[in-house]
């Protein structure tokens, strides 16, 4: 099945919801939907799930519900992504990196500053571009419900305030184990070193490195404050996350359930941005409240610029999926 622009679906909710008819319709079975996430509850993705089963709840009394696996309880994103395709597992969210190998044209979001701002990020998974490869994820077994918001990534470190690209030359910087983060900081002269993030805060305390790059959150949550005292709101990162459903339990669904899941998803997208808005804003607070530098007035353009060569090498062969993006206004 073919979805429409979350865009258009979002314009034609309310009217659909409000059709008591259709909502009270009678359906053959019952339907828990089991859902995994890496992520605890409290958390913006899985209380944005959370919220979606109890829509359902409320709209079925009670005949469709999900059931939230989070912590990993279902091991990482990879295990889960994987028994969702087996129809083992009927849910789940997962970075947009995991699901590359099925849709290769995901993994242009992971270049850096493929999105202008999140603003211009919502505007292009929300519309045409997104929903393509929401679709093209049917292939690997797999209905595509929407897009979560994971925040912006930007540069900290324990050593100067980063108000300009110049302060980032010579910095040790570390990055997830991705060749484009690792030439991402390289071009704008810092020193991208691999390590995992379980390692990171040690890595920081002894000098491995030097300072590191991720959303506000993590480096409130993760207390890396304590030894990388400078935030940067450089957003050089801006990659959303999605999360789909098993198109082999999907297509035993009648039209009605998988109206409502649509429905439900859409409500679930706009609960989760507020969520992790609201939750941003509170990191940085917290992280300002301390005492610690958050860095926000910087002219992002000698870094875009500087990236550029990192976007053409990685991103030849999504050259019309940028223009395309790009345009988006």
């Amino acid at each position: 099945m073919t979805m429409l622009p979350f865009r258009g679906m979002r314009r034609s909710l309310a009217a659909t919801l409000v059709a008591g008819a259709v909502l009270a319709a009678p359906a053959a079975h019952a339907l828990e939907i089991k859902s995994s996430d890496v992520h605890p509850m409290g958390y913006p993705t899985t209380d944005a799930i959370q919220y979606m089963g109890e829509l359902l709840n409320s709209w079925t009394s009670g005949r469709m519900d999900i059931k939230i696996f989070h912590s990993m309880q279902l091991g990482g994103e990879k295990e889960a992504l994987e028994q969702v395709q087996l129809g083992a597992l009927e849910m789940t969210r997962v970075s947009v990196g995991v699901v590359g190998p099925i849709v290769e044209e995901f993994n242009a979001f992971n270049l850096p500053y493929f999105f202008r701002s999140v603003e211009h990020m919502h505007k292009v998974v929300d519309g045409e571009i997104g929903t393509e490869l929401l679709n093209k994820l049917e292939k690997g077994g797999l209905i595509g419900l929407g897009y979560m918001d994971a925040g912006s990534r930007s540069f900290y470190n324990n050593t100067r305030p980063i108000t300009s690209i110049e302060d980032l030359k010579g910095l040790k910087i570390r990055v997830m184990q991705n060749p484009i983060f690792i030439e991402m900081v390289n071009s704008m002269g810092g020193n991208g070193l691999p390590i995992s993030f379980s390692e990171l805060y040690t890595s920081l305390q002894t000098g491995v490195v030097d300072g590191a790059e991720n959303n506000p959150p993590s480096y409130e949550s993760g207390k890396h404050y304590e030894v990388a005292k400078y935030y940067t709101l450089t957003e050089h990162l801006m990659v959303p996350e999605i999360f789909v459903f098993s198109k082999k339990v999907w297509d035993k669904l009648s039209p009605l359930d998988q109206q409502l899941i649509r429905k439900a998803s859409v409500l679930a997208v706009e609960k989760e941005r507020e969520l992790w808005a609201a939750r941003e804003r509170k990191s940085l607070e917290a992280v300002k409240a301390m005492g610690y530098q958050v860095v926000t007035d910087i002219d992002k353009e000698p870094f875009i610029k500087a990236t550029e060569p990192v976007r053409m090498k990685f991103g030849e062969k999504f050259a019309d999926l940028i223009k395309r993006a790009a345009a988006v206004k």
